[in-house]
């Protein structure tokens, strides 16, 4: 009797221990699994982040099925996207982690009061001014920006980034509410807030923000948009570096590398590998050939760069990208087949390719225009859109991204009349610091470079069009 009370006893101690040895391997599988349920982040923590960045980590909580505890204790914090920080899984832990912030990390970023006073935010004008990525802060709740309901009309409301809280029945701080954006949660949870209910909040963009798309964008790291430019005699590129309020850096227009010579396309498509730096893509003029030249971060090129990435391209007469087209987090890039007129979407892998089977055909018969680019999301709704000068009348039209690698229905609308003085058009992103995308266009004759500000809804600010550079004369790309 006795040996068997040891033996029972014995019995019950392996259980528990298999039991529990089972558990922190399953706790530990969780954790790694959640780690590994999306793409390393692009952005380094702190440093600058794009705004479909910004949304893409969000989203990331509301795929992993992230519930709200406001205790901020160590083992309740959520880990980020790319698994190296770990934020508060509460309102302000969720801009905090969006935003891909350093500031209280001890305690998983910062709550509703830290962000009242950080000073790496700022206030907006107005609710109008609204961008996606941005967020709405008041006494003791904050939620992050995704997009208006209807961009044309604000007053339908927004849809959000948020976790709210909720009832708590056992008193386990963790309660019955999950993050949640612009699309129905696992809970059946939606992200949404009416215009009346805004206007409890204020406001505030993230200072380390910057636009997506458009050719250029930052290639010094600095946070502001760049241009970079290929002299028409050297063929060397060179870079100059934007101020972030609509104008130029002191002294820039440093050659960043020798003899481009051998492409008759170059243009960039942001981040096209997903090391969170600017790329550049350029055609060769002989093979055809599309090659990758990895920017560095800090205004140069990674060593040894310069891959084939794909072959023959001899069939487009223009090829540029609109960042990421088709919503899936990673940069494409379009292209105008020279016979057909057809535009064709190529689909980026993220890590400095293409999607399997991609080039399908978008849209039918681009003829008509003699310029095709893309500035990004140039009306405010959180999509990727195209710019295009009609070859005849030279106005300027602008077609709506869908989102999903397509269109909105109804697209094409004349935004602004005769481009006729131009001989390039572009758009490096946000140039003005205003939060908007911008386009700037060289004068065909005296060759100077101006600034039309965006208005974030489709259009230009009232007065725009100004002189930002006299005689570019010298290069035959910019971009």
């Amino acid at each position: 009797m006795y040996q068997s009370a040891i033996r029972l006893t014995l019995f019950r101690a392996v259980a528990i221990f298999a039991a529990l040895v089972t558990a922190m391997f399953a706790l530990v599988a969780l954790d790694v699994g959640m780690k590994r349920n999306h793409a390393s982040a692009a952005s380094t923590a702190g440093g600058p982040i794009t705004r479909s960045e910004v949304l893409t980590r969000a989203q990331n909580w509301v795929s992993r099925n992230v519930q709200y505890n406001l205790t901020r204790r160590s083992n309740t914090l959520v880990t980020d996207v790319d698994g190296s920080h770990r934020y508060g899984p509460d309102c302000s832990g969720l801009v905090s982690m969006a935003w891909h912030i350093t500031a209280n990390s001890g305690k998983g970023g910062n709550s509703t009061s830290d962000f009242a006073g950080w000073s790496g935010k700022r206030y907006l004008s107005s609710l109008h001014d609204l961008r996606p990525g941005d967020a709405i802060l008041k006494d003791g709740h904050m939620e992050l920006f995704a997009r208006w309901k209807n961009s044309a009309d604000h007053s339908q409301g927004a849809w959000t980034y948020s976790l709210n809280g909720g009832a708590d029945p056992d008193g386990d701080g963790w309660q019955n509410d999950w993050a949640k954006g612009p699309s129905t949660n696992s809970h059946g949870q939606v992200g949404s807030e009416s215009w009346s209910s805004m206007q409890d909040y204020r406001p505030i963009r993230y200072n380390n923000i910057v636009e997506d798309g458009g050719a250029g964008g930052d290639f010094s790291g600095d946070g502001n948009a760049d241009v970079l430019a290929r002299n028409a005699t050297t063929k060397d590129l060179h870079l100059y570096r934007g101020n972030g309020s609509g104008g130029f850096a002191s002294g820039t227009g440093e050659n960043i590398s020798n003899n481009w010579s051998a492409f008759d396309t170059i243009f960039s498509p942001g981040d096209f590998n997903g090391d969170g730096k600017t790329d550049i893509l350029a055609r060769n003029a002989t093979t055809k050939d599309l090659h990758l030249y990895r920017g560095n971060g800090s205004g140069g090129f990674a060593s040894g760069t310069g891959e084939n990435i794909s072959n023959n391209w001899s069939a487009f007469d223009t090829i540029f990208s609109p960042g990421d087209f088709n919503g899936d987090g990673n940069a494409d890039i379009l292209a105008r087949n020279a016979t057909t007129k057809d535009l064709h979407l190529y689909r980026g892998n993220g890590s400095g390719g293409f999607a399997s089977g991609t080039g399908e055909n978008i849209s039918n018969n681009w003829s008509a225009f003699d310029t095709i680019f893309s500035p990004g999301d140039f009306n405010g709704d959180g999509n990727a859109d195209i710019l295009a000068r009609n070859a005849t009348t030279k106005d300027l039209h602008l077609y709506r991204g869908n989102g999903s690698g397509g269109f909105a229905s109804g697209t094409g609308e004349n935004i602004s009349n005769n481009w006729s003085a131009f001989d390039t058009i572009f758009s490096p992103g946000d140039f003005n610091g205003d939060g908007k995308t911008d386009i700037l266009a060289r004068n065909a004759t005296t060759k100077d470079l101006h600034l039309y500000r965006g208005n974030g809804t489709g259009g230009f600010a009232s007065g725009t069009g100004e002189n930002i550079s006299n005689n570019w004369s010298a290069f035959d790309v910019i971009f």
